[in-house]
């Protein structure tokens, strides 16, 4: 065999020679040339048929072991939003008669936005006022009647008391019988009942508190009726950017289609993105981690920002599924570029991280008979097993070191990208040819024949 191989080298060596060598002016010889290349070409071919390469053992695909950086990342998605939120709307049953702003509109706190028709509020608040007015005078006049009353009540009492002193004296001297003395002391305490019934603070007869719970419900009633009043001009509650205007002029302003409020004003110098995260994950959740933000409308670029809130309840994810999501928010930092409120954007929260690292694809790991997870090497044509411990995993790649120290397990070594059960320690085998590039090629195109045995 190894004379055959001989003899098959020196007919491609003669090939090449012929080739490379410069044709000679003689014409006449041409002809033989030409046969003579047809010849070495032909016997070429069937060297290659009758001789082919030496066969090789099972084909794997080998990767050189390097370091890199390696995240582990939560990808979640949501919309994006000012950090400050404030829904407009009214309970007045009026018609909105002018809006002051669009949408796009820088506002400060405070700011008319809108009027509301006040016709049937100003018609309320003056009647509120007459109720308020009315309870005040009922007071007035009970006072004085009152009054009255207790200085006649007042009167009747010094009276009766003048007349019980006098037959009490008159009772001891004899001159008045018992019957008389009695008359006198029960006209008496019937007058001083009657000045008892009257309160008094202050050396001032006061009223039934009725009047005072009647004119502190009118006040409330005017209260309400100028807060009314008050409501029909519409303010900004935060200062910020009009981001949703629903209604138009000549509507409810409490009445508007689906509910919707009548106008939204957001604080778009900071914006977050809002975003539920599945209770099967919000375990691996902290406020500071940090996130890459991306959206459809930043094209290539990222934007940073950090998981700034994450609630402590809750709540049903929706479907037909008992699962419960967590509402988390992650501010945005930096120059926004372009971003806006609204869109739905991505998150890629880093939950772990590892610099200058061994990392694979999660392909080379596999999990060995006793459970350990175990990559294959290639050395001097044969099957390294290696235990190995992983470290951060991204969705692709994981970072590996050695449970112990071991040789083969180096910067630069070659590692199976894809093993399986039967690869063992030991077993020879050969390396999938790679390309310039440094891809793999197929068996065919490198000329290596697998031993299918």
């Amino acid at each position: 065999m190894k004379e055959e191989e001989k003899q098959g080298g020196d007919i491609s060596e003669e090939v090449e020679k012929l080739l490379n060598e410069k044709p000679k002016k003689k014409k006449g010889k041409k002809k033989w040339i030409f046969l003579g290349l047809l010849l070495l070409f032909v016997l070429f071919i069937l060297k290659n048929l009758l001789f082919p390469g030496k066969a090789t053992g099972m084909l794997v695909n080998t990767e050189n072991l390097s370091k890199a950086d390696i995240q582990e990342k939560l990808s979640l998605s949501g919309p994006v939003s000012g950090t400050q939120s404030q829904h407009v709307t009214s309970a007045l049953h009026a018609k909105v008669k002018e809006i002051l702003v669009k949408e796009g509109d820088k506002v400060t706190e405070g700011q008319l936005i809108a009027k509301l028709d006040t016709k049937d509020v100003e018609e309320a608040l003056e009647a509120a006022k007459t109720q308020v007015d009315l309870a005040k005078a009922n007071k007035e006049d009970a006072q004085k009647n009152t009054k009255a009353e207790y200085a006649k009540v007042q009167t009747a009492y010094n009276n009766a008391l003048l007349d019980f002193q006098r037959k009490s004296s008159l009772l001891e001297s004899g001159d008045i019988s018992q019957s008389e003395y009695e008359q006198a002391e029960s006209a008496l305490k019937d007058a001083k009942a009657s000045l008892g019934s009257f309160k008094v603070s202050g050396g001032n007869v006061q009223v039934s508190e009725s009047y005072d719970l009647q004119i502190k419900s009118a006040e409330e009633g005017l209260k309400k009726a100028q807060s009314a009043v008050d409501s029909a001009e519409i303010k900004a509650p935060i200062s910020g950017t009009i981001t949703r205007v629903n209604v138009q002029v000549g509507q409810f302003a409490d009445n508007l289609l689906d509910g919707k409020p009548m106008f939204t004003v957001e604080n778009l110098d900071q914006l977050e993105l809002s975003i539920s995260v599945s209770e099967y994950s919000i375990g691996k959740l902290s406020l500071g981690q940090k996130a890459i933000i991306s959206a459809d409308i930043l094209g290539e670029d990222k934007l940073e920002g950090e998981v700034s809130s994450i609630s402590p309840t809750g709540e049903a994810k929706g479907g037909n599924t008992a699962e419960r999501v967590i509402p988390i928010k992650i501010k945005i930092d930096g120059d926004k570029k372009g971003l806006l409120s609204g869109i739905t954007a991505k998150a890629d929260i880093v939950l772990s991280e590892a610099k200058n690292v061994f990392v694979v694809p999660l392909s080379a790991v596999i999990t060995g008979e006793d459970g350990s997870s175990q990559m294959a090497f290639v050395e001097d044509g044969k099957i390294h097993i290696v235990p190995v411990k992983t470290g951060v995993e991204s969705d692709v790649s994981v970072e590996v070191s050695p449970l112990k120290e071991d040789a083969v397990f180096k910067e630069g070594a070659h590692f199976v990208s894809a093993p399986d059960a039967s690869l063992t320690e030991g077993l020879e085998v050969s390396e999938m040819p790679k390309n310039s590039a440094g891809e793999s090629i197929s068996a065919s195109e490198s000329g290596v024949v697998v031993k299918t045995n």
